[in-house]
């Protein structure tokens, strides 16, 4: 009886994202009420308070499942093309993702620059997850990232993800700095460069920060 309405409950919820999804697509989240969200979906609108505490949170959720998914086919994609350098099947993610954005420019607008982080930061501190179980042991056994503590090499595929989405936002959407073509292997060198070399190069990129930060506060003195 439990399963059944957790189904039930888990089935509104969907309900709730995917008229949610079709109407900001059509009209854009700031002009769709949640009104307007829970006619679509047909559900009461006191249901919506049930599953999200406002608009913006399933907005957040909506991003969070729309980043899911994608990031789910590319690395399905990318396992037929699998290379034994974690560099290069981290790029080849990066390229799906940025071919999609290219198509799906609505989408990209929807979600901003929320791709990305939220969806790494929950999912890759988990070990119940088998998409991003799968990815957190590629990159276990990156040469960059061996020996490192998980915090370590969160916050380098942190820093990679958002420079990533970021880029893609602003190269694809505005054109800043310039277009997305002009874009990737700007992108892919610096995720060459963090990746495709050992331990100690990242850490000496980190001594180098550590310096230049011990360099501001003495001059702040």
């Amino acid at each position: 009886m439990g399963r059944l309405l957790d189904a039930k409950k888990e089935s509104k919820r969907q309900s709730l994202l995917a008229a949610a999804y079709e109407l900001f697509l059509e009209r854009g989240a700031a002009k769709t009420s949640v009104g307007d969200i829970t006619e679509r979906a047909g559900v009461a609108k006191g249901t919506f308070y049930l599953y999200f505490t406002d608009k913006a949170n399933l907005l957040e959720a909506l991003c969070f499942q729309i980043s899911y998914d994608l990031m789910g086919r590319a690395y399905e994609a990318m396992q037929q093309h699998r290379q034994p350098e974690f560099w290069r099947n981290t790029v080849f993610l990066v390229d799906y993702l940025v071919d999609y954005f290219c198509r799906e420019k609505v989408v990209l607008r929807l979600i901003e620059r929320n791709f990305s982080w939220p969806l790494m930061e929950e999912k890759l501190t988990r070990q119940d997850d088998p998409l991003f179980s799968a990815i957190w042991q590629d990159a276990s056994r990156c040469p960059a990232l061996a020996g490192r503590s998980r915090d370590e090499a969160l916050r380098l595929l942190f820093a990679l993800f958002e420079m990533c989405g970021s880029t893609c936002y602003s190269s694809i959407i505005l054109g800043r700095p310039a277009g997305i073509e002009q874009m990737k292997p700007v992108m892919y060198y610096i995720i060459r460069r963090c990746l495709d070399g050992p331990a100690g190069e990242l850490a000496g990129a980190e001594a180098a920060a550590d310096a230049a930060e011990a360099s501001d506060a003495a001059e702040a003195e």
